[in-house]
Order: C-alpha cells, then sequence, then structure tokens
C-alpha cells in the first residue's frame, strides 16, 4: 500500500497537511501509515503535525510544571535546579 493521499489530514494549528508517518510492512508485504497526527490539545481541539506538536508539547510540559509549582512548595529556582540536573543526566 502507498500512501492514501485521501487520507491526508490538514494540521488544525498551521492549516498545513500533515505528513503520514510510514509504521513498516506486514506480513503480506503491505506498508501502513498512520495519517492521524498528534493531539492537539490544549493548543487546539483537533489533529496537529509534527512541527505543531512541538509547541503543544512545550505547553502541556508547561501547564504541568506551574501546576505542580501551585499545588507544592515547589519555586521556580527549583524548577530550574530540575531542569541543570536532568541535563546533566542526558
Amino acid at each position: 500500500m502507498t500512501i492514501d493521499k485521501s487520507q491526508i489530514e490538514t494540521c488544525c494549528i498551521c492549516k498545513k497537511d500533515i505528513n503520514p508517518k510510514y509504521l513498516g510492512v506486514a506480513d503480506d508485504g503491505t506498508k501502513h501509515y498512520w495519517y492521524e497526527g498528534n493531539n492537539a490539545l490544549p493548543i487546539a481541539d483537533g489533529r496537529c503535525c509534527d512541527p505543531c506538536n512541538q509547541i503543544v508539547l512545550v505547553d502541556r510540559i508547561t501547564n504541568l510544571t506551574i501546576s505542580r509549582m501551585q499545588n507544592k512548595d515547589f519555586t521556580f529556582n527549583d524548577a530550574v535546579k530540575k531542569a541543570r540536573d536532568l541535563g546533566d543526566n542526558i
């Protein structure tokens, strides 16, 4: 199976086509693709392309960090230290 152009969706953020992701080859030799992109929440309600998904992920992580800071005695300096510690482990 080649890419089915009729299944290509439009990114709800940038309005460009979402590039299908190649998933692999089945036992019968047919190629399979993922056409649905990524979940665009909380930026938009719909599906988004990979470049826009980077923005979505940053927003999710930011919201999670803010939520944790509000629910605990977690300061901005604690967040910076945690980020530096994580960076050292990469």
